[in-house]
């Protein structure tokens, strides 16, 4: 499936969108909550405020008690100045009426809530409480002053019509902000979703465009190119590899077949000399090694040998390579140094790291005259620790340093030297699994390849195994 197809889907589907109703639902618990706090808030000082204003009106009719003229000023206000919502009643010790409008009757101080249709016979308005205060004059009688919580009803009607239009444009907006937000993540998910596909097709647009702002969008976009980046040196160095290996192959499998022949044209007369067929032997151990080779550094690229991963003892694994080589190389005329700091530690495959090393040195063995002096060295630098292998031949002119990492490269165009250009390819596929910083230098003369190791974990020694290349060193030399 194209990756633009997979970024076409409604707007509804997207990962942006689905995180906008999961806020907006978050965002309409908390909304209820706040408003239902508020509610309470708002209802709780409205009832003092009736409170208050039945203790202030208890307050004047006792001032009346003690004039005596409570009867008469509660009967004036019952004339027809008492609001709906309003209720008095004056009883004796014995609970008779003496003035008011209502039926309760008292029977201990304090404020007493009561239903309003219990308090005045019946129920004609909104309201469905009293609140009434009673008190017990000095003279023996029950004062009764009361308000209905019609107010408290309307004002909660008003908040709650209020809080609810407040909460569905709230979580409107909401939703319409996470649906730009959605919209938004949406575009530049296709942009580089599309400049990702176009890439993948050939049309090279890297670097993927982000928003420019250093947010996630960016990240993305830097982490593309790094992957699409990575895709096109594969896929550029598969392409390196189908041509060199049909032009390196070509050669040995042409004279594998010229002694093929000959050896049938010799077989007709009981003549075949056993250095034909030896000859032939080493021509397809010769192409079996490349292969071999071209396995390994594919399996190195694509990173299957972090499992492999443990503490290395650098320092040991340099001495090891060193009193491998030294002896080899002395009798094939090449002087031979070593310089190894003590106690270096790395986590890393020990196989891989002990062949890269070899190869450099047989690097050196192979493309340097005899008397070459060759020096492996292992030292403290800055940032970590420092791993060379140094000749003092006729060196690699430093236009070519970069060239001749690649595979199947060669300076000589003969290509009558052994080997198959392979060795120092794997040394860059080894480095790049490790974040070993490589680098190519001028030894003036010769040259110097610096392997800069940048970890330091706790000291401890193992001793490293020997590689296949190893291995075959120390057969030779025995």
């Amino acid at each position: 499936m194209p990756l633009t197809d997979r970024f076409r889907g409604p707007l509804l589907r997207t990962a942006a969108f689905r995180m906008a109703m999961w806020q907006a639902g978050l965002f309409a618990l908390m909304l209820t909550a706040l408003l239902g706090v508020v509610w309470q808030k708002i209802n709780h000082y409205a009832e003092s405020e009736l409170h208050d204003e039945v203790v202030g009106e208890v307050s004047n009719l006792r001032q009346a008690a003690a004039s005596g003229t409570l009867p008469a000023r509660l009967r004036r206000q019952l004339s027809g100045h008492v609001a709906a919502s309003e209720y008095y009643l004056l009883t004796d010790a014995r609970q008779q009426l003496i003035e008011g409008n209502l039926h309760y009757r008292p029977t201990a101080p304090g404020w007493q809530i009561v239903p309003l249709e219990g308090a005045i016979g019946a129920d004609h308005s909104d309201a469905d409480q009293v609140h009434l205060l009673v008190t017990h004059l000095a003279d023996g009688h029950w004062l009764v002053v009361g308000r209905d919580n019609r107010s408290l009803i309307e004002l909660g009607e008003v908040l709650s019509q209020s809080f609810i239009e407040l909460g569905v444009l709230a979580i409107a907006l909401v939703l319409l902000s996470g649906g730009l937000v959605g919209w938004r993540y949406f575009h530049c998910i296709d942009t580089l979703g599309a400049r990702a596909e176009r890439v993948l097709e050939g049309n090279h647009e890297l670097p993927l465009i982000g928003s420019g702002r250093g947010d996630e969008i960016d990240r993305l976009a830097t982490r593309l190119n790094q992957m699409l980046a990575r895709t096109q040196v594969l896929m550029a160095g598969m392409q390196q590899v189908s041509n060199n290996i049909a032009h390196d192959l070509r050669t040995p499998l042409g004279t594998l077949r010229q002694r093929l022949e000959a050896s049938l044209t010799r077989n007709e007369t009981g003549d075949i000399p056993k250095s034909v067929v030896s000859q032939a032997i080493d021509d397809v151990d010769g192409i079996q090694a490349t292969f071999s080779a071209l396995l390994r550094i594919a399996s190195v690229e694509t990173k299957q040998r972090h499992s492999g991963f443990d503490l290395v003892d650098l320092s040991a694994l340099f001495e090891h390579v060193a009193e491998t080589y030294r002896p080899v190389a002395e009798d094939d005329g090449y002087p031979f140094s070593s310089d190894i700091a003590a106690g270096v530690q790395m986590h890393g495959d020990r196989s891989l790291l002990t062949q890269s090393l070899a190869n450099l040195i047989e690097n050196a063995l192979h493309h340097t005259p005899k008397g070459t002096r060759i020096v492996l060295s292992l030292r403290q630098c800055a940032g970590g620790w420092l791993g060379s292998v140094t000749d003092h031949g006729q060196g690699i002119p430093a236009a070519l340093h970069r060239h001749v990492l690649g595979r199947f490269v060669r300076l000589e165009s003969s290509r009558s030297t052994p080997g198959n250009g392979l060795g120092l390819a794997l040394v860059v596929a080894v480095a790049d699994l490790h974040g070993i910083v490589l680098q190519l230098k001028d030894a003036v003369p010769g040259l110097r390849v610096e392997l800069q190791y940048v970890e330091r974990p706790p000291r401890g020694r193992s001793p490293p195994h020997d590689t296949p290349a190893i291995a075959n060193k120390r057969a030779s030399n025995t």
